[in-house]
């Protein structure tokens, strides 16, 4: 019984956190990821400490930059609001399953999923689950989930 109810609850979590999210896609909440969001997810990604900034020749933020502009181009929306909701899922699959994922780690899987037509909730939940039923819910291993399973 126990079982069936976290499943049901986990379920609806991230119904609720997909509803919330992108319900109103012209909007990114509280989220304020400064005048250069890439950088700032992979500032955040790094754990760099507030106040301070990895450099622009930084192989992160390069990276950063490719992946958000893909992502955004590939469904249409805004790169602040495609920023917004990968730092969101980042926290939000910390909260939910106890396990680190980072802001970059989630862009990576906007950027390689993404597809037009195809709307950012669907590979939010996609990763979600794929980090979920992943051995160790690692990044590595549900990237190769998503990559693998049949488009």
């Amino acid at each position: 019984m126990k079982s069936l109810f976290s499943h049901v609850l986990m379920a609806f979590s991230m119904v609720m956190f997909c509803t919330l999210s992108f319900a109103a896609p012209g909007a990114t909440g509280l989220i304020d990821l400064g005048d250069d969001p890439p950088l700032e997810l992979a500032n955040i990604s790094a754990g760099v400490p507030r106040g301070e900034s990895l450099p622009e020749s930084d192989a992160r933020v390069k990276q950063s930059r490719a992946w958000l502009k893909a992502a955004a181009q590939a469904c249409g929306e805004s790169e602040e609001w495609v920023a917004a909701n990968a730092l969101k899922l980042a926290r939000y699959i910390f909260s939910a399953l106890g396990v680190r994922a980072t802001p970059l780690e989630v862009l990576e899987a906007y950027a390689r999923l993404a597809a037009p037509g195809k709307p950012l909730s669907e590979i939010s939940a996609a990763y979600f689950q794929a980090r979920r039923t992943a051995p160790a819910r690692s990044h590595e291993a549900a990237m190769k989930l998503l990559l693998e399973a049949p488009r």
